[in-house]
């Protein structure tokens, strides 16, 4: 935990003066979609309060704010943390996501689309790939997802995605073998990109489609495995 905490005290200058549970909720978002915070993990008040010198009750609005979002869980008389996903949970990310990702392909209209994020985040995972980072090849295709779903031009759509996507990668960090898992997704979102740069938006929205059905189906598979491993 020393390392993380580390971490925290780094991002204290993010606060400033106008500290808010809202701004540390922020943080503590970054950190666990990040992995610093492990799914399992219990985060201590007086040890995060501390590395961002901040108020208990600020940290315990924070707190109540990411559990809100799914991101952590209170148990009576332990404390607070990091979610731990059931495969249940991680099929209900992936009908959202379904319905969402889709309905945004869908709803684009006429071409020509802005797709410059959706470009940079396939060159981001391709660049991870090269340098055999695939926690960063996993970074870069959540980025992509991000960015498809901010073709919407929504900031609600944008708000309610980020904290799906940070939900989500609560299970990527659980999985031992990222690249078998993401590595297939690498040419697939150069595909999609250059349906809609041809501004084939129906074809797009069918090849997304299939691949959400077929990242649920290995996902449920590689994460219901490791699950029922390290089970007690």
């Amino acid at each position: 935990m020393a390392a993380e905490l580390t971490g925290l005290a780094d991002d204290r200058a993010l606060l400033g003066r106008t500290s808010t549970a809202e701004r540390v909720s922020d943080i503590l978002r970054s950190r666990i979609a990040e992995g610093f915070f492990p799914p399992g993990t219990r985060l201590s008040e007086d040890s995060i309060g501390g590395a961002l010198g901040v108020s208990r009750n600020t940290l315990r609005e924070a707190f109540r704010l990411l559990t809100h979002e799914r991101l952590l869980v209170h148990e009576l008389n332990r404390g607070v943390f990091v979610r731990v996903l059931t495969v249940e949970d991680v099929e209900d990310i992936y009908r959202t996501r379904r319905l969402v990702e889709c309905a945004v392909v869908r709803g684009l209209g006429e071409p020509p689309y802005g797709l410059e994020g959706l470009a940079a985040a396939v060159a981001e995972g391709e660049r991870e790939a090269r340098e055999g980072d695939w926690k960063g090849v996993s970074t870069a295709n959540i980025h992509f997802h991000r960015e498809l779903v901010a073709l919407a031009g929504s900031a609600r759509t944008d708000e309610l995605m980020r904290s799906v996507f940070a939900e989500l990668r609560l299970a990527f960090h659980v999985v031992d073998n990222p690249r078998t898992l993401y590595e297939p997704y690498l040419a697939r979102n150069q595909l999609i990109l250059r349906t809609l740069q041809r501004g084939e938006r129906a074809e797009a929205e069918r090849m997304l489609v299939e691949y959400l059905d077929d990242s649920l189906r290995r996902m449920v598979e590689v994460y219901g495995r490791r699950v029922r491993d390290s089970a007690p």
